[in-house]
């Protein structure tokens, strides 16, 4: 079980980031909007896209989008935050270059994030 959900969680991940630069691209070179809003609009269609994803098939959670999507959106933010905190600190203190220190985070944030959405986003409320 745990290691089908961690499968389709990295497919829905890949999705996630592919919806993300697609509607990055759409916005800019489309509709002329500027990077940041750019890139929020990318991030929300991720989220949403992901959500709904991880919601119905990775977790097949049958906790209410009420209960759900708000904690999928605090464990969303805090590994935004967590994201952003550790490659501040790598590129800042450690002086690696930026992208080394994006690639290492990228092995810790997506397996915090898992956790977090399998025990509490999307468990049940009996779990």
């Amino acid at each position: 079980m745990l290691s089908r959900q961690a499968f389709r969680y990295i497919l829905v991940g890949g999705l996630g980031t592919g919806t993300h630069l697609a509607v990055l691209t759409l916005c800019v070179e489309w509709f002329g909007l500027d990077v940041v809003r750019a890139t929020v609009a990318g991030f929300l269609a991720a989220l949403s896209v992901s959500y709904g994803l991880n919601h119905y098939w990775t977790f097949e959670s049958r906790r209410s989008h009420y209960s759900s999507a708000w904690r999928y959106l605090a464990v969303s933010l805090s590994g935004l935050l967590l994201n952003t905190g550790m490659v501040y600190a790598m590129v800042q203190y450690l002086h690696w270059w930026y992208l080394a220190a994006q690639i290492s985070v990228i092995l810790v944030v997506p397996f915090s994030n898992f956790l977090l959405n399998r025990y509490w986003a999307f468990a049940s409320d009996a779990d």
